[in-house]
């Protein structure tokens, strides 16, 4: 081959290796041409599946969903319909080949929250449900459950859908409540927490017993006082304590006196007995006690936090643990988070 003839060779290989990476990167058919057509057909398909919370990009035939998927059945839905949007056609050519679960679980997102008290044989339910299927088959259960029936005023959540694992873990609860004199439980996203007072040791032990395994992924945390007795308690993580308090502080607002620094008789008991239950967490945990300033001056706001701490010592609470902080954007005027290894506290 002449020098010339190699020369033109290398120019025509040059300006074909040019034009390809053109057509790649610029042309009809270029990456981010494919990435944009392949997206846009798992959208259609999402959509055509009804899977509106959905979200899903794709970085080369790499596709990523993510958004809050109302249940585990639909978010693996989801994942296969975005999969089989395109026909994959290997890693060369073709479509999706392979799906990330970037999701999250829309019940801890939208702080799925559900609550029971038991006292004189009737049970109050407040809070939220999966879906009106979920709702009638609680208040069915805890009518027949407890003996004064049950008064059951829950919220469906919009966008939710049933969940078999959240109405078991909710029944769970409920049942073990109806075993006790009185008490509280709360199911906040998927921890579960149970405080009380049972007949005898017997009962108490058997509750504890009966609430060690939960549906996945749910967990629970308890403390049942048995008459003359020490309490039967497992409370294990950050959570754990968190839903304990929450059953403990009761579903209504805690007052001060007259607009004054003491709590009211009621907010009295009730911070009694937050502190004992804290008392009860593990000792890496500490108490975060916050008081609304946005009423009164801060000087009252001090007296407040002064008071509350004191009587969260008088239940049992090591005043080393507490934290007090005063803030004006508070929802409640007395609020209080667990904070400490895990930092999954819940602010009340």
């Amino acid at each position: 081959m002449t020098l010339r003839a190699r020369r033109l060779l290398l120019i025509s290989t040059v300006i074909w290796l040019l034009a390809s990476l053109g057509l790649i990167f610029f042309g009809p058919v270029s990456l981010s041409g494919i990435e944009t057509g392949l997206a846009e057909r798992a959208r259609a398909a999402l959509i055509e599946r009804e899977h509106d919370w959905a979200q899903v990009s794709v970085n080369g035939q790499v596709a990523t969903l993510s958004g809050a998927a109302p249940n585990a059945p639909m978010r693996d839905d989801a994942l296969y319909t975005v999969l089989r949007s395109t026909w994959s056609g290997g890693v060369v050519a073709g479509g999706i080949t392979r799906v990330i679960d970037d999701t999250s679980d829309m019940r801890a997102e939208r702080r799925f929250v559900f609550r029971a008290d038991f006292n004189n044989g009737r049970v109050l339910i407040r809070g939220d449900a999966s879906d009106a299927t979920a709702r009638d088959a609680i208040a069915q259960y805890a009518n027949t459950n407890f003996p004064a029936g049950a008064q059951t005023d829950l919220t469906l959540i919009p966008g939710s859908a049933s969940s078999a694992e959240w109405v078991d873990a909710a029944m769970r609860l409920l049942g073990q409540l109806a075993r006790l004199d009185r008490g509280s439980i709360v199911l906040d996203a998927e921890q579960g927490g149970l405080i009380g007072d049972a007949a005898n040791p017997q009962i108490a032990q058997s509750v504890a017993g009966a609430l060690m395994v939960m549906p996945e992924p749910f967990e629970s945390a308890l403390v049942v006082t048995p008459a003359g007795a020490p309490a039967s308690v497992r409370i294990e993580t950050s959570a754990g304590c968190s839903a304990v308090l929450r059953a403990a502080r009761g579903a209504g607002d805690m007052r001060f006196d007259g607009g004054g620094a003491a709590p009211n008789p009621f907010s009295e008991i009730v911070l009694r007995r937050v502190g004992r239950m804290f008392s009860l967490c593990p000792n890496e945990l500490r108490l975060e006690l916050t008081i609304d300033t946005s009423v009164g001056s801060e000087d009252l706001a001090s007296q407040r936090a002064a008071a509350v701490q004191a009587l969260l010592v008088q239940g049992g609470s090591d005043e080393s643990r507490i934290d007090v902080l005063l803030a004006s954007d508070q929802i409640r005027v007395i609020g209080f988070d667990v904070t400490g290894f895990e930092n999954t506290g819940i602010e009340e």
